[in-house]
């Protein structure tokens, strides 16, 4: 029974390592064969060819001939520590694995076990150093990519991250968390430079989501408008509005006009993008602009050439600018009250030595409010607060212009009949402001503008109705200075109101949605399908819709949009669903281009004057669209000798 017993070897001190292999392999062998009972003599051939494809396996033994193993249990391999070469599967013998340590590498020949030992720790420690840089590196490229997404959506110069941010991170972390933290901080790329990279880098990828989105729902309104930046360059401005699930409004473009700004030229510019981009004008189901010639004109103008392109588009003339036209018709007689006490603010306002003194007198007098405001013609929104402050601190305007000797503007504010007028003035400029105000903003569209404006019409009738019956309720300051000399300037309030009244038929001829509100109210008109614009498949399925329960139930839910209606329908019912989109997408304002010349200004001030494109910049900070930062950094590689 000896033979089928293995016994547990002990190795002296003193033993070689040839001796501790092979005892290894001995003992290996005999665990190996334990138990096995011997081939018949008709499986030696297979026996044969088994033994011949047989993986060797790697012993810890081998680390005496420096060598450790490559980690692969399919297909084990000796590594050399010295060289870094790898052997075959066949090398993992004693002999061979001598061989190449005393012919390859004599002068570590001699070396014991403890010494490759220290080698094969050293290593390990090395190896995981760099998978430690190499995973700060890429945390740095990402953080480099946060920084510059940051910095373009507060439209600060892109010196900020080298200048400031970097140094006050440096100062922070080496304070709270240590030097070595610090180290590793400091090798976040904050230059110029490359914060300029990442930025134009991360405006394609966000230019190329929205192309994708407009490609994928093949219906967009556009928002154009031109103006010129500090440095005198005339830029185009383009906003998109799509359906995808809700209504979605996103930063198109920002392209510099090099010569001319004439309709021509910028149809060329829009229509350069569209084509770069493999976007269709028959993708097109509205234009809103403002009303300058060479956006509207009848020959040359913008529109006209879009039309020509795609004749069913829906064109619009800015509803904020149409109703700052309307809020310019005052007639002679208030426009004299307007000027005049424009004259009082200005010339308060335009010396700041009188400036000072009335905003002393004003808090020496307790008053709320302790300056005036300037007017000026192109914030055309001012007019209300400004004539408000006049008439809050009338008495203090009074009491400055005698120690100043201005005699002319003292009559005026003694005056009781040109004090309501300048009372009506303040009351019906606050309306108007308040209705501009209202059209401003996101997601405003032709349903809500129109509906707007024709309440303010309606209202504009109350109140000519309510002044012919002496009543000036609605008119809070004018209710203020009271009624006595009212009839002085009844006539001409009435008037007036009705000079507003014909400037909204004048500037807003079609105030109708009934178009719309018909394609869009499908389980209430279902009996006047027959009256409705429709082909003959878009009539079979109003039809079928307006027989649907199940959708109406969805239809009168007050947390469903109209537009996220419509697109969830647009799978059942293709053709209406088009139609209704094209009706409700158009936008009825310019307030995001508006919006986004004033960004404009922040991002090419007058010390960053020498800009020479700002689309990057501007995309960045005005898209509601994320950048992919992950596989943005995906395409970088890592520099972890930095």
């Amino acid at each position: 029974m000896d033979k089928f017993v293995v016994r547990k070897r002990k190795v002296q001190a003193d033993e070689s390592p040839d001796q501790m292999v092979a005892s290894s392999i001995g003992t290996a062998s005999k665990s190996n064969t334990e138990g096995v009972p011997a081939p018949s003599e008709s499986n030696c051939e297979k026996g044969k060819h088994a033994s011949l494809s047989k993986k060797r396996t790697y012993i810890d033994a081998y680390l005496a001939y420096g060598f450790t193993s490559n980690n692969d249990e399919d297909n084990p391999r000796p590594v050399c520590l010295v060289c870094g070469a790898t052997l075959s599967n066949e090398a993992m013998v004693p002999s061979k694995l001598k061989r190449h340590l005393n012919s390859k590498h004599p002068f570590v020949s001699q070396k014991d076990m403890a010494y490759f030992s220290r080698m094969l720790e050293g290593k390990s420690k090395a190896a995981t150093k760099i998978v430690k840089k190499v995973a700060v590196a890429d945390t740095a490229i990402e953080a480099s990519f946060r920084v510059a997404e940051l910095i373009a959506k507060k439209m600060k110069p892109l010196t900020t991250s080298e200048e400031i941010i970097g140094p006050a991170c440096n100062i922070i972390v080496e304070t709270m968390l240590g030097k070595e933290a610090q180290e590793q901080i400091s090798k976040v790329p904050l230059s110029n430079n490359t914060i300029s990279r990442r930025i134009s880098e991360m405006s394609t990828d966000i230019n190329e989501e929205v192309v994708k989105q407009i490609k994928s729902k093949r219906k967009f309104a556009l928002q154009v408008d031109e103006s010129t930046d500090i440095a005198g360059k005339c830029q185009l401005l383009g906003f998109c509005k799509f359906i995808d699930k809700d209504i979605v409004e996103q930063f198109m473009f920002c392209k510099e006009l090099q010569t001319t700004t004439t309709g021509v030229d910028i149809f060329a510019s829009v229509n350069s993008y569209l084509t770069e981009h493999g976007l269709s004008w028959n993708y097109c189901c509205g234009i809103c602009t403002d009303g300058a010639p060479l956006m509207i004109g009848k020959y040359k103008g913008f529109i006209t050439r879009a039309l020509k392109e795609n004749p069913s588009i829906t064109t619009t003339h800015c509803f904020l600018d149409r109703e700052a036209l309307v809020a310019k018709t005052c007639g002679e007689e208030l426009t004299e009250v307007l000027n005049q006490a424009v004259k009082m603010v200005n010339l308060i306002k335009s010396r700041p030595l009188q400036n000072r003194v009335f905003q002393k007198m004003c808090q020496e007098m307790g008053e709320n409010h302790i300056s005036l405001i300037l007017h000026t013609d192109i914030r055309w929104l001012s007019r209300g607060r400004v004539l408000n402050h006049v008439l809050e601190l009338k008495e203090e305007l009074k009491a400055f212009f005698r120690e100043e000797r201005h005699d002319i503007f003292i009559k005026l504010l003694e005056n009781h009949t040109w004090c309501l007028k300048l009372s009506y003035l303040a009351d019906i400029f606050m309306k108007l402001n308040k209705r501009n105000l209202s059209m401003q903003g996101r997601l405003e569209g032709i349903v809500t503008s129109v509906n707007k404006m024709k309440g303010f019409q309606r209202k504009l009738k109350s109140w000519k109705s309510a002044v012919q019956r002496d009543d000036v309720s609605n008119f809070p300051s004018l209710q203020q200075a009271g009624y006595n000399g009212f009839g002085t300037v009844k006539n001409l309030i009435f008037n007036h109101l009705e000079q507003l009244r014909e400037a909204v038929d004048k500037y807003f001829p079609s105030l109708s949605t009934e178009k719309l509100e018909r394609i869009l109210s499908p389980f209430e008109l279902a009996d006047m399908v027959e009256e409705l614009d429709f082909t003959a498949i878009e009539r079979d399925e109003f039809l079928d819709m307006s027989a649907d329960s199940t959708l109406k139930v969805k239809f009168e839910k007050s947390d469903v949009t109209l537009a996220a209606f419509l697109h969830a329908t647009l799978g059942e019912y293709p053709n209406l669903g088009q139609k209704a989109i094209s009706l409700l997408l158009p936008f009825s304002t310019s307030y995001l281009c508006e919006q986004a010349f004033s960004a404009m200004a922040t991002i090419k001030s007058k010390q960053r004057n020498r800009l020479l494109s700002l689309e990057d910049d501007m995309r960045v900070a005005l898209s509601t669209i994320r950048p992919d930062i992950k596989s943005l950094c995906s395409k970088h590689q890592s520099q972890v000798s930095h």
